[in-house]
């Protein structure tokens, strides 16, 4: 290891190699991406750059920035295409059995991945203190969490669920786990999926290590933290229905983020914008530059598929129907004229979507060039955790009052009902995650987690909760390359 100088990556399909002149045996490979260039793994300034390359490819790729925002609510009812726009349409449209659009995207969470391989395991001693090395490990861990649950969400079903699928029952394919960095071709090898259940195992074992080694570590929010550790823990339990420790992770995340609910109408109104607001509620946030990293959100950020841009997806009438008057949530939307800011005609058909003509505007490139910071995860989706996992916990409804309460409280949404059994809970907190969370990346998921059917903003179905189509097609590209993935059922 202390000869390594320097190292090249590449992803192919799921394949990572680091290796040093030897892409030109890979270029003819599909798919496959070439990763960061040049990284000394024995030199303190190569970790620092490492570490960046992995909080980068989580803000630069589209697939999180954009894709990991605002697919899960083009695939189902939360937003649609202003007529004349076509991004996303795919995702709007897709129905049952029809084609095979979805959201699916492989190898820019395996870059992730490799980049906290690497932090984790290629660091020879003596390069950090140990201190700052066992910070930059818990942060790796944590983002090599973060990027697995990514990949394992889309994939496969949620332990529990494995015989949801309409045409093999008890299917537990999940992602291949990778945790050791791979430096040379001799590394690499070509590997199946793991189950769900082992994939969900590893996940939750990065994360306990993660917070090991972060604990106290809290005061910057736009690194991983130990808050962030506690949130993405009870994220996690939420989706493998480990109900109890859902409810202390979530605790444990709003407890140690040190940060409250806004709780007036300007300030919930403001939130999203960097200028005023700079998301107080973020237990981890993606800050992008807009002189530097604008170019590649220009065209395809998240603002310039909502608001600031094309208005190419638009919030439904059956979302906007979802708030009371007076709920300061309100202040997230905007009618499309004052929301679009790029040089194009005036919109039009805004009020085919919404009758208001509304535009969601929690990215409105309020930092320039289109570019809006990436609020990953807040704490308001800790009460939401908080009151589902504990009324499951507890099997009574009513035990997800507290949590719900301080929220509604906050948002001036009004009184929570009592709830006469777990599914009307269920269904009441499902209706707040929309008008909490609507464009945060949440609504496909849960959907799928709770095995519901993915409906149109009209309430007819897209796919049935049973459908194949729930999961994506791994696809011929990636099986080509590694014979060992077997593809999902249904497109074979």
């Amino acid at each position: 290891m202390n000869k390594l100088k320097l190292i090249t990556f590449t992803v192919i399909g799921g394949l990572l190699i680091a290796v040093a002149g030897c892409n030109d045996i890979l270029e003819d490979v599909e798919p496959s991406t070439s990763v960061s260039g040049e990284v000394v793994l024995t030199s303190e300034e190569g970790v620092n750059a490492l570490r960046t390359s992995m909080y980068n490819r989580v803000i630069g790729q589209f697939d999180y920035y954009t894709e990991y925002f605002v697919a899960p609510s083009a695939f189902t009812d939360e937003t649609r295409n202003r007529p004349g726009s076509t991004r996303y349409q795919g995702l709007n449209t897709a129905e049952g059995t029809f084609g095979t659009t979805h959201i699916a995207s492989w190898g820019s969470h395996y870059e992730v991945i490799q980049d906290a391989n690497l932090l984790i395991g290629a660091i020879p001693d003596g390069v950090l203190d140990a201190a700052t090395l066992n910070r930059f490990r818990g942060e790796a861990l944590a983002m090599r969490a973060f990027a697995m649950h990514n990949l394992v969400k889309v994939y496969g079903y949620e332990p529990g669920n494995f015989d949801q699928g309409e045409l093999e029952g008890n299917w537990d394919a999940g992602v291949i786990i990778r945790t050791e960095p791979t430096i040379d071709l001799s590394d690499a090898d070509l590997r199946p999926r793991s189950s769900v259940t082992d994939v969900y195992a590893q996940i939750l074992q990065d994360l306990s290590d993660a917070k090991g080694l972060l604990a106290g570590v809290n005061a910057n929010n736009t690194f991983v933290t130990e808050a962030f550790v506690d949130a993405l823990s009870a994220r996690v339990n939420l989706y493998a229905g480990n109900w109890g420790a859902a409810v202390t992770s979530a605790q444990a995340a709003i407890t140690n983020s040190g940060r409250s609910l806004a709780s007036t109408a300007g300030d919930v109104a403001d939130m999203f914008d960097e200028n005023i607001g700079g998301h107080p509620e973020a237990i981890f946030k993606g800050v992008v530059n807009p002189d530097t990293e604008g170019g590649g959100w220009g065209n395809s950020g998240p603002g310039t598929y909502t608001s600031t841009g094309f208005l190419a997806q638009l919030p439904t009438q059956f979302v906007v129907d979802k708030y009371e008057a007076g709920d300061f949530r309100l202040g997230w939307y905007r009618d499309c004229a004052a929301a679009q800011r790029i040089a194009l005609n005036q919109p039009t058909g805004c009020a085919d979507i919404n009758t208001g003509g509304f535009s969601l505007v929690k990215f409105n490139g309020d930092k320039g060039n289109h570019v809006d910071d990436l609020p990953f995860i807040r704490i308001s989706e800790m009460y939401l955790i908080w009151a589902e996992a504990a009324a499951k916990d507890a099997n009574d409804p009513n035990a997800a009052a507290g949590p719900l309460t301080t929220l509604r409280d906050a948002r001036n949404a009004g009184a929570v009902p009592a709830f006469a059994s777990i599914t009307e809970m269920e269904d009441f907190v499902l209706d707040e995650r929309i008008r909490e969370l609507a464009l945060e990346g949440h609504r496909f998921y849960d959907l799928k987690r709770l095995q519901r059917d993915i409906r149109n903003p009209d309430g007819t179905i897209k796919m049935f909760a049973d459908s194949y189509r729930i999961l994506p097609q791994i696809g011929s590209g990636l099986i080509n390359v590694n014979p060992e993935l077997v593809e999902n059922p249904g497109y074979e």
